[in-house]
């Protein structure tokens, strides 16, 4: 009997070394395929990760966009704004010329007055700058929103005055007949020369015409706007 212990014993061991080394190995393959499943879910988070973050870059670059259309759009309605105020402008300072209905006024010296005096004094019978004065402010009283004579505009600065026996508009020398144009409502403008200064001129015989027009073109002012004292604020 004694002579099978020791046979016996050597096949424990080694059948306990194989099964040792099955369990190692069973092991070792349970803990390769768990870091295997967990390095392929860290893959699919970063696939993941990264499909997402594509989709926020094209949702950031449509908005970007947007905003640049936005901003484009509130640029060119600020630049059309600018524009139409310095176009306004520009009329308002007598810059540009203009177009509308308005009334023509055209006087002259009263030569047969005096050639039937010769003996009166002759100044009795020619226009003087405070005539054209005078009617210039009646059609601005009655509204004229342009206003020029002989062909010059008159602005701010404009001065109608005498020097000698010649009247000067804008520097510029203007010599009979005179034509006052204005633009602005006709029926207005009328009304309020009617009764002042162009009926003075009818009852002291002065050659004069009065006409409305449904277009009447004003030029621009030629001269520069010059300022001493004022500045821009």
């Amino acid at each position: 009997m004694r002579k099978f212990i020791l046979p016996l014993t050597i096949v424990c061991i080694i059948s306990g070394f194989f099964l040792a080394f099955q369990i190692k190995i069973q092991t070792n393959n349970t803990n390769f395929d768990a870091v295997s499943q967990k390095n392929a879910n860290l893959i699919d988070v970063i696939q993941a990760l990264e499909h997402e973050i594509e989709n926020q870059e094209d949702q950031i670059e449509t908005m970007r966009n947007q905003l640049n259309e936005i901003q484009n759009q509130n640029n060119r309605g600020k630049l059309q704004g600018l524009q139409q105020e310095l176009i306004r402008a520009k009329i308002d300072a007598g810059l540009t010329s203009v177009i509308g209905k308005g009334v023509v006024i055209s006087l002259d010296d009263n030569k047969e007055g005096l050639n039937a005096a010769p003996n009166d004094d002759p100044n009795k019978y020619i226009i003087h700058y405070e005539h054209l004065l005078n009617l210039v402010n009646e059609l601005k009283i009655g509204g004229a929103e342009a206003i020029s004579i002989n062909g010059q505009r008159l602005v701010t600065t404009s001065e109608i005055r005498c020097v000698g026996n010649l009247i000067l508009v804008n520097m510029s020398r203007i010599a009979p007949p005179f034509v006052i144009s204005a633009i602005g409502s006709p029926r207005l403008m009328l009304e309020s020369v009617s009764l002042g200064q162009l009926e003075l001129l009818k009852s002291a015989h002065y050659p004069l015409t009065v006409e409305e027009k449904e277009e009447l073109i004003i030029p621009a002012y030629k001269g520069e706007l010059q300022f001493d004292s004022a500045v821009s604020q």
